[in-house]
């Protein structure tokens, strides 16, 4: 395929740029909650991180999936995509205010799952959040699904700058734990000023034509990709839920500390993922499934050949990074979760980039069996191996998940391999 090397190149670069400045405003973050406040208060705040963002995903209902996978399409036969922005962003609305409205009656819940006042407390303030990460998330795969990489990255990093500024105010204003989890939804606030004015500069909200054809369009790729998509995040938040199941706040904080650094480095394939989706689509739609595989083949040799040396390197200099940031809290436990983690994702980095692979050659249903049994090896290990070994269970059976996605990325490849062109799962 006749991919512009120069332009995929440069956005590549942007997006690594992007990626190095949330990785270090991420960590930053959780570093400023053990500084300011204590292990217990970072568990918390992960412990209401990770339920929000179980309900995001129900929120945004997995129309910008939709959006990320139909754009390439439509600009590709040369049709415009206004139709298709404006039915999502309805659609995420809808099910945003359905999800709010559950997760208001249910407010008390993860307080009570988790046995912790400060998540019970905190948990209510976040759920207005659940609309503008929808809004967000449709925008934001919009510009994906263009190819518009420098914006995306720039409005991805932005999320973790307002962040950390929001966190960084209420730790010196001496604010207490629970209120720390309210930045999650004053992030996605303010990248939303940012991201709709930029938006409307490319898409044309009142234009109406075709709007009845990519609801109904948008909605049935919605459905088939929403428990994939679910699935998929809080796959990221399985370790981090399990072992509040399991372990006290203070334990989790401590896991979540390194697991956040790890999801850090989880940006170094998923930015090459941002990347290569829209590439895929294109693939897909222009070659079928030879020109398809021939991408795949080729890139994911490249990609492990970049990433896996990088993160092995970081595994050494973990350590020298703690000493520099002040954690002095059984940094030897903290290293190990980490070391644990690193390692999986380095094995695995050529395998990483291609996660949404089927969903951006349209078989959504696909995608989501792919995401289920990615998600269910992982519960299982968790289940296994945090009784035995605690928060190193978790990460080695987290790292052991990701095996998943190599091994199973080609079986399920053979059900589209006698598929000459693209075809859409109806």
């Amino acid at each position: 395929m006749a991919v512009p090397k120069g332009k995929f190149t440069i956005d590549l670069y942007w997006s690594a740029g992007a990626f190095a400045l949330s990785a270090l405003l991420g960590v930053l973050v959780n570093l400023l909650i053990i500084q300011y406040y204590d292990a217990a208060a970072l568990g918390a705040f992960n412990l209401v991180y990770a339920s929000y963002i179980l309900l995001s995903q129900l929120a945004v209902g997995g129309v910008h999936l939709a959006v990320q996978a139909f754009v390439p399409r439509e600009l590709t036969a040369q049709r415009p995509v206004d139709a298709h922005v404006t039915a999502a962003i309805l659609l995420a609305t809808l099910s945003s205010f359905g999800v709010m409205g559950v997760a208001w009656l249910g407010r008390d819940l993860p307080g009570t799952w988790f046995d912790s006042e400060v998540v019970k407390e905190a948990f209510p303030a976040v759920i207005p959040g659940l609309l503008f990460f929808s809004w967000n998330k449709v925008l934001l795969g919009f510009h994906n699904g263009a190819r518009r990489m420098r914006m995306f990255a720039v409005m991805q990093l932005l999320r973790f700058v307002f962040l950390f500024a929001g966190m960084l105010v209420l730790a010196m204003q001496g604010a207490g734990a629970a209120a720390l989890p309210a930045v999650l939804c004053w992030a996605e606030v303010a990248l939303f000023a940012v991201a709709l004015p930029y938006s409307l500069l490319h898409w044309k909200p009142w234009a109406q034509r075709g709007l009845g054809a990519a609801l109904a369009e948008n909605f049935r790729f919605g459905n088939k990709a929403i428990m994939g998509n679910l699935l998929l995040d809080v796959n990221t938040k399985v370790d981090v839920l399990m072992l509040g199941l399991f372990l006290n706040d203070g334990a989790v904080g401590l896991y979540s500390f390194a697991a956040t650094i790890a999801e850090g480095v989880m940006q170094l394939p998923a930015l090459l993922r941002n990347n290569i989706n829209p590439v895929l689509s294109q693939a897909w739609h222009r070659g079928g499934f030879l020109l398809l595989n021939t991408v795949v083949r080729r890139n994911r040799r490249a990609f492990r050949r970049l990433l896996a040396p990088v993160i092995l390197l970081s595994v050494a200099l973990f350590p020298v990074a703690m000493w520099i940031l002040g954690m002095d809290e059984r940094p030897g436990a903290v290293w190990g979760v980490y070391a644990i983690l690193a390692i999986g994702i380095a094995n695995t980095s050529g395998d990483q980039p291609f996660l949404m692979i089927f969903g951006q050659v349209g078989h959504p249903w696909l995608q989501t069996f792919y995401i289920l049994l990615y998600f269910l090896s992982n519960v299982v290990l968790n289940l296994l191996l945090i009784p035995i070994m605690g928060i190193h269970g978790a990460a080695l059976a987290t790292a052991l998940s990701f095996l998943v996605l190599g091994l199973l990325r080609g079986p399920l490849i053979q059900r589209i391999t006698f598929r000459s062109g693209p075809a859409h799962d109806r």
